[in-house]
Order: structure tokens, then sequence, then C-alpha cells
């Protein structure tokens, strides 16, 4: 990039020459502007290349990952196409050939190989533009800082050399390993046959190119001595960080790790269509397909799949006697020392009070515990005990876990207490004062993200000492299926985190406080904890796991490599003989860094329901505004009053037909989960972006501009190709066919479907050709709440409203008529072949709630159908697959339930069995492999025990 851009012998492209000239106007500004003008423009332009990279350059990432948004845009408009490209083209073409070698053909590479080139053009211009002001930025400032003595200049320049040589280290051995198709997103464009590599940086710090690799901030930071710069290059740091959580490790989780939810369902079905086509099973073995077998029971199951544990405060319960106990223990040794503190004045006092107390839970947690722990490893100590009175290793293990969150909660309280007894302003410079609750802010995030991430690594048995309890999956039921040794996640660069950084935010705590105090009993814990990792952790590790525990951690083997090969080499040269492979550069577990976006997530919630009126306000007067302006846009629309839809019966209305002919309002009714069908028409001339939307009818002000978003809720009616290539597997936004043409005279418009009516132009006089289709909105295409609703036909891509349905209404059955209505196939036929339809039995209940599942589940294949008789048109067709084959099946799919799906379930089990489980159980639940009959015994359970207060019965 900098030899084609700087070497005067290479031709430059137009890219180059905007490049050229942007990076002269930072130069310009730097050697002619009075210092405070060039201050401030530096600045400027700091914050603008900046967020062109995180907030332009991710957004038009995620639009390419979800969407294929880039490519989709090329391909729409025909610029890389030599047909319809025209002097676009011709430019494009020029541009790339003129950066690439001799071996480069411009038609024979793939339309995905040329967009991304051209990507990488604009990734340069932001790139270089972003650092040239970053550069010119901290050239402004050197010399600012008032040190007190020339060692502390000394010591603030050499680190800040350092950092930045570590830094420039940094981001050549990650380009020496991912290579240019990594460095530039590649994946986002197409895919190359390799995997996920660990080596060199990448086994050093959890994605280096956004976190060690922007060390030379801090280094420019040091040497200018300017505070300025410092929370600038922080602020940037953290754009990077959002970037990161937003954009790189959804795309990196869908493409490596985790497929995503359609992706799965469909390969599952087609293994299940395959595996069908080769055996011909009987009556018995479809009984089995659908029952599973024999499942196990809930009974045998613990509580804790059902009620998660207190993590410190997550799935804090109101009601659970030892989450009450921990909140009086916490009032009593923290709250009311600190109100005695501030009513008489004895800060002292309690300084003192709060000092001894947190040594004592220091002690308790580390060495008391560490005691127990040691004798439970070499004896069973804590579980004979249990079983010696009457309980057994569950309870043990359950009791454990409470002790241990308990003694966890109450040291970091006791260190609370003490920082709110020892903080004081004091004398301090107030820049040095921000300084340090800056870094003691930071220590603490750092702290919260390590320790999310040791929990997200571990799961609930390795965070709570598991493998002391059990040795076998079998023996505890919150123990993995393999209980082996993985060093992934924070693990892969540190083999015992908590030893190394689980200390942060104390360090933190003292830095904010400016208290010795805090700093030595910081101190004080991790020598406890340094105590407790090498003689209760190290040697049961060894004693367990033997010869899987890792020596070296992934930092020291990179520290040794870099060290080994620098010997007698330049300094910052990687050598090819080091790793042959290219690989991600970011490719670390995605809960890691989902922290910090659930942080800033949290911390938006307050501020977006304060503005809540304000957004209806301004949405109503929008919706106004925009209505003035619709007649003149819509009377440009050719045959306007052709357009129409109309709601095609569901389940709903064939129940209530065989049982009562003469309701014909049950016509626009439809159960919760249903697909739905609408068919539509539109003249011949419609265009091919026209869409449809399901919204509540009391949710726009106005019928003629929708002004709510449709929340996924849409379908295109009729998708061209310019449309088809944004489609991605699983999607059910595409869903459409066309049945045909017909003439409809002028007099007969909108005689058969809901169209626009009273508009004042009129439509031509004779027959019109017009386009009949149906349009399918099933999965994720659906509103999944019970409530009156109505389809909206838009204009092009617009909100502009061509025609609106009758308003319909979504509602819940009979529990004991959901498998007639709604089961498939072999769910109907299983029941009818047990002879017991309507009985109150465990198994009816479980196969009701299987079909229930799948509709939540379901995934949209939709496949491209060509049209013979139509020309060139093409058009989808959609099949609607259930991910789930048996009660037996684990009700998620591969044990992953996120908040939106269990939030789906958790409505569906209350509306169709009357009984609330929360989103939280669901996902803890699911992560422990609960299936589809474990929740059905418990919805059975939870109905016996409320049956006395309610008359709802299956």
């Amino acid at each position: 990039m900098l030899q084609s851009l700087f070497n005067p012998l290479t031709p430059k492209t137009t890219f180059d020459i905007v490049t050229l000239l942007t990076l002269s106007t930072h130069l310009l500004v730097a050697l002619f502007f009075p210092l405070a003008a060039k201050r401030t423009i530096l600045m400027a332009s700091f914050a603008f290349w900046r967020l062109c990279y995180n907030g332009g350059l991710g957004w038009v990432l995620n639009w390419q990952s979800g969407r294929h948004g880039l490519v989709a845009m090329f391909k729409r408009n025909g610029w890389l196409d030599h047909s319809r490209g025209g002097k676009i083209h011709l430019w494009l073409k020029s541009e790339l050939e003129a950066k690439m070698g001799p071996d480069y053909s411009f038609e024979a590479v793939p339309i995905e190989f040329n967009a991304w080139l051209l990507y990488r053009q604009l990734v340069d211009l932001i790139l270089l533009n972003d650092f040239t002001a970053y550069f010119f930025l901290c050239s402004c400032y050197i010399g600012s800082a008032s040190d007190s003595e020339p060692w502390h200049a000394f010591l603030r320049i050499a680190g800040g050399l350092i950092l930045l040589a570590f830094n420039l280290w940094v981001k050549v051995d990650a380009h020496r390993v991912v290579k240019d198709y990594a460095w530039y997103w590649g994946d986002f464009f197409f895919l190359i046959e390799q995997s996920l590599t660990f080596d060199g940086v990448f086994e050093m710090a959890p994605h280096p190119m956004y976190s060690i690799g922007y060390a030379g901030y801090y280094g420019g930071s040091l040497i200018t001595g300017s505070y300025t710069i410092f929370y600038a290059s922080l602020a940037a740091h953290m754009l990077q960080f959002l970037f990161l959580s937003f954009v790189e490790n959804p795309h990196i989780e869908k493409t490596y790790e985790r497929p995503p939810l359609a992706v799965q369902v469909i390969k599952r079905s087609r293994n299940r269509r395959l595996s069908s086509a080769l055996s011909d099973p009987g009556d018995t073995a479809a009984d089995e397909a659908v029952t599973g077998g024999t499942a196990s029971s809930i009974r045998e199951r613990p509580t804790s799949l059902w009620h998660p544990d207190l993590i410190i405060f997550k799935n804090f319960d109101l009601f659970r006697a030892s989450d009450i106990l921990i909140m009086l223990l916490l009032a009593y040794s923290v709250g009311i020392p600190l109100g005695f503190m501030w009513a008489t004045g004895h800060v002292r006092l309690v300084l003192v009070y709060s000092i001894c107390q947190c040594v004592g839970w220091i002690l308790f947690r580390t060495l008391v515990l560490g005691f127990l722990l040691k004798r439970q490893s070499t004896s069973q100590l804590i579980t004979r005990w249990y079983i010696k009175h009457g309980g057994n290793g569950e309870e043990a293990f359950s009791s454990w876990r409470a002790v241990f969150n308990t003694a966890t909660i109450m040291t970091y309280g006791s260190f609370g207490l003490v920082a709110l007894a020892a903080y004081h302003w004091g004398d301090a410079d107030y820049g040095n004062l921000i300084l340090f609750h800056t870094l003691g802010l930071l220590l603490i995030a750092f702290h919260v993200w390590s320790s999310r991430s040791v929990y997200e690594t571990l799961g609930d048995f390795g965070w709570f000492y598991g493998d002391f309890f059990a040795r076998d999956s079998s023996m505890l039921s919150l123990a993995p299926a393999d209980i082996k040794l993985y060093y992934t996640g924070i693990y892969r660069y540190l083999n015992n985190p908590e030893k190394v950084i689980g200390q942060a935010a104390f360090y933190g705590l003292a830095l904010i406080s400016r208290s010795w105090a805090i700093f030595a009993l910081a101190l004080l814990l991790q020598i406890c904890y340094f105590l407790f990792s090498a003689y209760v952790e190290t040697p049961h590790m060894e004693k367990t796991y033997g010869a899987q525990v890792r020596r070296e951690s992934g930092i020291v083997r990179t520290v040794k490599k870099a060290v080994n090969l620098g010997i007698g080499q330049p300094l910052f040269l990687g050598s090819e003989s080091y790793v042959e492979g290219e690989s991600r550069h970011a490719s670390e577990d995605m809960p890691e860094s989902s922290s910090m976006a659930n942080l800033l997530a949290s911390t938006a919630k307050p501020v977006k329901d304060i503005l809540l009126e304000t957004k209806d306000l301004l949405s109503t007067t929008t919706a106004r505004l925009a209505e003035r302006a619709l007649p003149s846009e819509l009377s440009k629309i050719d045959n306007l009053g052709f357009y129409g839809l109309k709601l095609l019966p569901g389940a709903a209305w064939k129940t209530s037909a065989t049982k009562n002919p003469a309701n014909k309002s049950a016509k626009s009714t439809y159960f919760l989960g249903e697909p739905i069908r609408v068919d539509w028409q539109a003249p011949l001339n419609h265009s091919r972006r026209d869409w449809i939307g399901i919204y509540p009818v009391t949710a726009n002000f106005s019928s003629q501009i929708t002004t709510v978003s449709s929340k996924g809720c849409y379908v295109y009616i009729h998708p061209d190709e310019n449309l088809l290539v944004e489609m991605v597997v699983g999607d059910s936004v595409f869903a459409g066919i066309v049945k045909g043409t017909t003439g409809v005279k002028e007099s007969d418009r909108g005689s058969e479907h809901q169209s626009r009516k009273g508009h004042p132009r009129k439509g031509p006089s004779g027959m019109v050709a017009v386009l009949h289709g149906e349009a399918l909105f099933s999965s994720s295409a659906l509103p999944f709440r019970v409530g009156t609703y109505e389809m909206r036909l838009h204009h092009g891509g617009t909100h502009a409203v061509l025609a609106q349905s009758k308003p319909f209404e979504i509602v819940v059955c009979d529990a004991k008529d959901i498998i007639g209505l709604l089961g498939d196939k072999a769910i109907v036929e299983h029941r009818n072949h047990a002879n017991e339809p309507d009985g109150p039995d465990d198994l009816n209940l479980a196969l009701t709630l299987l079909t229930v599942i799948n509709k939540i589940f379901a995934v949209a294949d939709s496949r491209v159908m060509p049209v013979s008789n139509q020309g060139d048109d093409v058009y989808v067709e959609t099949d609607i697959i259930e991910p789930l084959e048996s009660i037996g099946d684990a009700f998620s799919v591969d044990e992953v339930l996120d908040e939106s799906q269990a939030g789906k379930l958790g409505y569906a089990i209350k509306e169709y069995f009357g009984v609330e489980f929360s989103s939280d159980v669901l996902i803890h639940a699911a992560k422990h492999g609960a299936t589809v009959q474990d929740v059905a015994k418990r919805i059975v359970e939870a109905r016996r025990a409320l049956s006395a207060y309610s008359s709802a019965n299956f």
C-alpha cells in the first residue's frame, strides 16, 4: 500500500490521488496554521476519519455480512459488468488493473473479488488519513507536559517509545499471520479454504489487532504528556472495541464458530430426509422417532437446572431464601457502617472496621475455602459429610456453590466499603485526579470483562470448581458431557487468569481512592490467591487431568518465540518459517467481547425510555408531513387502483368451518405461530421492490404512509434477480409465488382485494394486465404476539401504502387442539395411534409442546424457481422446515437459546399452557441440555402446583 502510494515511479489511480491530496491537507495545516487553530482542525479531522473507520466501514461490513450488500449493489447497478456498466465499468476496471499485476484479469475473477479490491481502496484512504491526522495531532502537543524532574520526562518518553515499538511489532506479526486476505476483511466477501489459527501475537492476547494493537495510542500520549491526546486516544480505542463487538465478532461467530440457526436447521432437515430415504421404518420405529424413546424424567434433574444459582448478583431471586440472606448480610456488614459513618462523621473508626472485615473475608475466601477444597480433592470431605447426614453429592455441590458465591460477594462488598471510607479528594492536581479515576474505572471494566470471559469459558461447573466434586459427567447434572481441559477463550492466553488479572478491580479502587490501604489489601488478596493456586488448584489439576495440563501459557510461548527469533535478526522482521498458513485476525470466542457491548446497551436503555414520548411525537408529525406530499407521488403510479391484498384462510378458519360453517369472522383469524398466506394483485409493470409488512392495527397514524418499523415482519411479493442477490440462508423476506396474469376491467378493480380507495387519479378504461400471486409469512416474518394486525402493500421499497388488508387476529387455541391443527403428519399419526388424543398424560403434553416449539424455531428454506411462461422472470418457492423431530430432542438448536427465541417460547408456554417461565430459566435449561419432555414435565408439575388456584385444565 505505502510503496504503491509514495513511489513516484508507480502509476497512480484516482483513489491514490484522492488519498495523497487528503494527506497533504494535514501537512499543510500542521505547517502553516497557528497552534490553537491546527490543534482544533486536526482534532476534528482525527474524529472524522476515526468515525469513518468505525462507523462508516463498520456499517458497510455489517451490511455486506448480513445481506451481501456491497456485492449486491454492484450486481444491481451492473458497474462490474461490461455489458451494463458503461463508463463506470471502464473506470473501475482501469483503477483495479493499475493496482494489480500482469496475471490479473478483471473479467476472469468473480465479482466478489473485484468488489473486495475496490473496498480495499476505500480502506486505505480512511486508515491512512486516520493515522496521519493522529500523528500530526500528537506533534502539536509535544512539549506541553510540565515535568517536575528531568528523569520524569526521560521515563515518560522512553515508555512511550517502547509502546510504539511494541505496537509496530504487533501489527507486523499480525500481518505475517493473517496476510492481506484477513487484514482487509476478505471473508466478508468470499471464503477460502482455511480455519482459525492461533499463532504468534494471536496467542498473546484476545483480538490483538484491536486490543494491544493500539498500544501506540498510549505511547503517543506518554511522549506528548498531554491529557488531551490521552483522552482522544482512549475514545478512539473504545470506538474500536465497539467495531469489534458489533461488526467483527458477529461475523466471526457465524462464519467460523457457530453457523446461524437457519443453516443448522436446514442441514439437520436434509440429513433427516437422507436417513429416511435409506431406511424403511415401520410403525414402531416411527413412534420412537416422535417420542424419542424413553427420555429421562424431570424429577431426576436437580432444581438448579431450572432455577439458576446466584453468580455474584446474576440470577438474583427476590423470593429465594439464600439470596435474601446474602442481601441482609451485605446490609449489616456494609450498609450499616456506611450509614454510621455519614451520620456521625467517624470515618477513621469505620475505616479500621472495614479493613479488618476485608482481611477476614479475604482469608476466608482463599485459605479457609482453600483448605476445604484441598480436603475435598484428597478425601471428598464435603461429599462424605453430606452423605453421612442423609444428603448426596448433588446437595454437597449445591451447598458449596452457595458458600463460595457468598464469600465472593462479601469480598467485593468489603473492598467497596474500604474504598468508600478511604475516598477523598485531597489537594491533588485536578488533572491527576481525573487520570486516576479514569485508570481506576478502566481497571474495573477490565476486571468485569476478564471475569465474564472466565465464566463464559468455564460455565457454572468450572466456575464453582465442579471437578473437585465429580470426575465423571454422570455424577452431577451441571457437569459437561466430557470433563476435560480445553484451552479456549481467555485460557488460550493465560493458564490461570484469576491469579494474574483477577484482582484488577481492587487495584482500580486503590487508584480512585488513592489509598495505600486498599492497595495493600489487593496485594494481600493476590498473594493469598497465589498460595491457593499453588497448594490447591495446581495439585488437583495435575492429579485429575495429568498430561492435559499446559505448562506454558500463550503469552509465554509467544514471548519466547519472539526472543528466540529475534536473536541475530532485524527486530521487526517476521520469519516465514515461523508459521505457514493464513488465519482470521480476530478469532476469539464471542462472549468475551460482548460484555462491553452489553454494558453500553444497558446504559442506553434509560435514555431510550426518556425519549419514547418524543419519538412518538416525531413519528406522528413525520406522518402528517409525509401524507401531504403523498398524493402527488402516488399519482405518478400507473393503475393505482389495481393493487390489492386478500387474506387466505388458515387453520382457524378450517376448524371453524367444520364446526360452524356460518361463522365468517374466523376467516380473518390465525393461530399463534401459524404461517399466513395472502393473495396479492398488482399491475404487470409494478415495481419489483413492492413489499408487504404486518403491523398492529393501531400502530400507524396514517392510512397512506407507514411510520413504524415492521420489525422484520415483511416479504417482497415479486423479487427479481437484483433483489435475490441479497438472499441469505433461512431468509423469509423473499417468499412469493406468481400465479399468472389476467385482464381486469376498470370497473372491476378492487372487487376481490382490499385496495386503495378514493384516490383522485383514475385508471385507464378497458382491460389492464394484472398479476396475481401469493405471499407467505412464516417463522421470523410472523409477529409472535396475540393481537389484531393488518397487512400493508408498499410501493418500490418505500413506505407509501398501495393497499391494505382487512384486520386479522392472531389468537391461541385450546392446548388439546394444537396437534390436530398445527402438528405435522408424524405427530398427528402418533397421537391417533396412541388412541388418547385428549388425555391429560405427560406424553400428550410433550407432543403438543413439540409442535409449539417447532413453530417458533421454524426456518424458511427459499429457492429460486424460474418460470418459463413469464420470460426471464424468477420467483421464489419457500418450504417451512421445523428443527425438532422427537420429544427426546433438546428443546433448542445446538443447546443455544438466544433472548429472542427464549422470549417467544416463554410467551407461547404462557398463552397455550398457562405457566410462565422467564427467559433466563429457559436459556439456562437449554444450556444444560434439557429436552422437550423435560420442559413438558416441568409444565405438568407447575400446573399441578397451581391447580388449586386455577381453573385451566389440559
